[in-house]
């Protein structure tokens, strides 16, 4: 604790540090676009599933794209374009309402099925791996079950093994009586929401996790350490702290 102490001061001068009855989500805008992050605090796969979930109620409000990242302390939707987020919450963004028709319509829409059933098509012999010494690489498998993915969808939709992939992710990915408990725990709560001028400590974590997916011939430690430089110069004293805490508490 003495050691994530400085983080944590930070956090709550740029931010707060949310109460146990408390969600925190904090709004900023970027050259990236408009983040919205998500402090529930509740573990990765619930995070996956809620990011999912929250971007899908958020889109039918209008149009509008999200990229999601997700951690063991909350989550990130980015968007081009602002999202209606008060809206959203007042109609229900963080409800456990209709969650048996939401919750299979995010995974269509996050493409999370699309990943699981990689690994059941695999296990089910209809993807070629290569001959032994020249096996295929990820890419070319993951092309391979995305497109035997699609085929199955829009011509035969009632397939097992599409429904085995919507149900190993519901059941084991987003752990789905879990998910529906925190949404519970949030609506009984309070929703503080908090426009802040840059990424907080809490939120820097996670645009690592973004940062980690993405495909670049830069090593991540040296985008990390351009990501955290302008951090640092506006966290003033603090700054050395941040960079020192970033590897500890908030991976």
């Amino acid at each position: 604790m003495e050691a994530v102490r400085p983080i944590l001061e930070l956090q709550d001068r740029w931010s707060c540090i949310p109460a146990a009855d408390e969600l925190l989500i904090e709004r900023v805008r970027s050259r990236e676009g408009h983040h919205l992050f998500f402090y529930p605090v509740e573990g990765r796969l619930v995070h996956e599933g809620l990011a999912a979930l929250c971007a899908y109620r958020l889109a039918q409000l209008a149009p509008i794209t999200f990229t999601l990242a997700a951690n063991d302390y909350g989550f990130e939707l980015l968007s081009p374009e602002p999202a209606r987020l008060e809206e959203a919450i007042e109609a229900g963004l963080l409800s456990a309402d209709h969650l048996l028709h939401d919750i299979p319509a995010s995974l269509n829409a996050a493409e999370l099925a699309r990943r699981q059933f990689r690994e059941i098509a695999r296990v089910a012999g209809l993807i070629f791996q290569g001959y032994p010494g020249s096996a295929k690489t990820v890419k070319q498998v993951q092309a391979s079950s995305g497109l035997l993915y699609d085929v199955f969808a829009r011509y035969d939709p009632d397939n097992l093994l599409l429904f085995q992939a919507h149900r190993e992710v519901l059941e084991k990915q987003l752990e789905r009586s879990r998910l529906g408990r925190t949404l519970e725990r949030i609506s009984a709560g309070r929703i503080r929401i908090k426009d802040v001028k840059r990424p907080t400590p809490l939120a820097f974590a996670l645009l690592v996790d973004r940062a980690r997916e993405q495909v670049s011939s830069e090593k991540l430690l040296d985008r990390v350490r351009r990501m955290v430089a302008p951090l640092e110069r506006a966290a003033g004293q603090g700054g050395a702290h941040f960079a020192r805490g970033r590897g500890r508490g908030f991976r």
